[in-house]
């Protein structure tokens, strides 16, 4: 509740992103993005393998012609999967996709730059196990340098009476999307009062969205969360996240320190609310199974009587 004359925190924080620009975003997805840079090591390394295919053609000499292009083929191959698959992999962690690729292409560019690799050791003159040793290395130092492929939280809405799983699921993957993107815009906040409230509400959403997950009669009660709240916690994170190294208003901290304070607030009331309504549930689970027993066990008693 706000007085007369008084700017609410949601107001005050949207007039501040009014009057900012979008450098902090910027940063964020540069420092994100710069880890799509490391693939340009499977286009550059190979380079000199260009120099062997000219050597190669002038001298006339098909076999190592032959393997040198075929080893740099597969390393461009290789690098191009590379850099496609790290793409995707930014754009989950900023959330600005909501599933990783199926296709695990790390996985399969890694056999491709040890046989790029291979062909290179034979094109220089090694012997099938000296080009075996390159392959090797090459493989491992592959899996060491980009590691293998992220793969998605595996989400599992049992069927249930009465709930729609699939729409259920998406709501899920659409909230986990949404806690992915709190997370980013809070790695661009430098206060870190604001980035331990902000870890604490997204481990909260965490297990809220869990909650959901195992008892999916839960979106119900939780419409409200997943359509209001969680939207709303990752707007005004985000818009604060690009605009309060370049707005330097005291009020604007202060409000949004006070709007994390109900959001934490809220997301608590509403993880409490689907556990108290699950110990509701129990109890009556139990008293009906109560009932059916003693109902069961009644003629048993008139019978020994």
């Amino acid at each position: 509740m706000t007085g007369p004359g008084q700017v609410s925190p949601v107001a005050g924080t949207r007039s501040a992103v009014a009057r900012a620009s979008s450098a902090d975003l910027t940063l964020r997805r540069f420092r994100a993005w710069a880890s799509v840079a490391r693939s340009a090591a499977l286009f550059v390394l190979p380079l000199p393998l260009v120099l062997a295919i000219v050597a190669a053609t002038i001298a006339g000499d098909g076999d190592r012609l032959g393997l040198s292009a075929a080893a740099l083929l597969s390393f461009w191959g290789a690098g191009m999967m590379t850099w496609r698959t790290l793409a995707a992999e930014a754009r989950y962690s900023l959330g600005d996709r909501l599933d990783l690729p199926v296709f695990p292409a790390k996985l399969l560019a890694a056999p491709i730059t040890a046989g790029g690799a291979a062909m290179a050791a034979a094109a220089g003159g090694q012997t099938s196990s000296g080009s075996l040793v390159f392959a090797l290395l090459a493989a491992t130092g592959y899996l060491c340098f980009y590691g293998l492929d992220k793969r998605p939280r595996r989400i599992e809405v049992p069927q249930t009476d009465g709930v729609d799983a699939t729409l259920v699921r998406r709501q899920l993957e659409e909230g986990y999307q949404r806690l992915r993107r709190i997370e980013a815009a809070s790695r661009a906040i430098r206060v870190p009062e604001f980035c331990r409230r902000l870890e604490g509400i997204t481990a909260i959403g965490q297990k809220i969205l869990e909650e959901i997950e195992r008892d999916p009669r839960d979106a119900n009660r939780a419409r409200r969360f997943l359509n209001l709240y969680l939207d709303s916690a990752e707007q005004v994170t985000r818009d604060y996240a690009r605009t309060h190294r370049e707005v330097n208003d005291p009020s604007l901290e202060q409000n949004f320190r006070q709007l994390l304070v109900e959001m934490e607030t809220n997301f608590a009331e509403q993880h409490r609310k689907l556990l108290e309504h699950d110990v509701v549930a129990l109890d009556v689970d139990i008293e009906v199974l109560r009932t059916r027993l003693e109902h069961e066990a009644a003629p048993s008693r008139l019978e020994k009587q």
